[in-house]
């Protein structure tokens, strides 16, 4: 009961209720031949792209995305990598307890793809703050720069292999295949 005279309207105003906090309803996407169930405010808090998808009319009738059996079919991606993302998105509650998440390198690897792609910025710089903690051969920081615009690994990559090549510590064959470059000892 209210002791100052104030209306009953503006104590239940400012009691939040369950009705104020909105998910966004639930998504369902098809990545390669697996079905993901999520709901939709990570994707539109975190991507522009998805944002704006999903503010776009869909054609009458239309109910993609909407059930399992209409899924928003992502073509050209790998579940593995948009599981790690998920997994990114919707910490479990020991994640969220540790502060950390427990992913291999090649799941932030999938991360830093996905979220580069959809301009997820923040997942972007968390990604790539992660992995830059890793053990990253050179080889590696040059590849995954070259692919997903990391200037700093490029940087890096590049100046250890040219330290590697003066200190006569070869890069090997198979290394040198990976970063798309011939090279010839001579």
């Amino acid at each position: 009961m209210l002791t100052d005279g104030a209306s009953n309207s503006t104590a239940q105003d400012a009691t939040p209720r369950v009705g104020d906090v909105s998910l966004g309803g639930t998504v369902y996407f098809k990545v390669e031949e697996t079905i993901f169930e999520v709901t939709r405010n990570r994707f539109t808090e975190y991507s522009e792209i998805f944002a704006d998808m999903f503010l776009m009319p869909g054609a009458e009738g239309s109910h993609e995305g909407r059930d399992e059996e209409n899924p928003i079919s992502l073509e050209g991606y790998e579940a593995a990598d948009f599981t790690a993302l998920v997994k990114v998105l919707y910490p479990s509650p020991k994640d969220m307890i540790s502060g950390s998440y427990t992913l291999t390198k090649e799941a932030w690897v999938g991360v830093l793809n996905l979220s580069t792609r959809w301009q997820m910025n923040m997942l972007r710089d968390l990604a790539i703050t992660t992995l830059s903690a890793l053990s990253l051969t050179s080889v590696e920081k040059v590849t995954l720069a070259r692919a997903h615009k990391v200037a700093k690994w490029l940087k890096e990559g590049l100046s250890e292999i040219l330290v590697q090549e003066e200190t006569l510590q070869p890069v090997h064959q198979k290394e040198y295949e990976d970063l798309d470059w011939q090279h010839n000892k001579n």
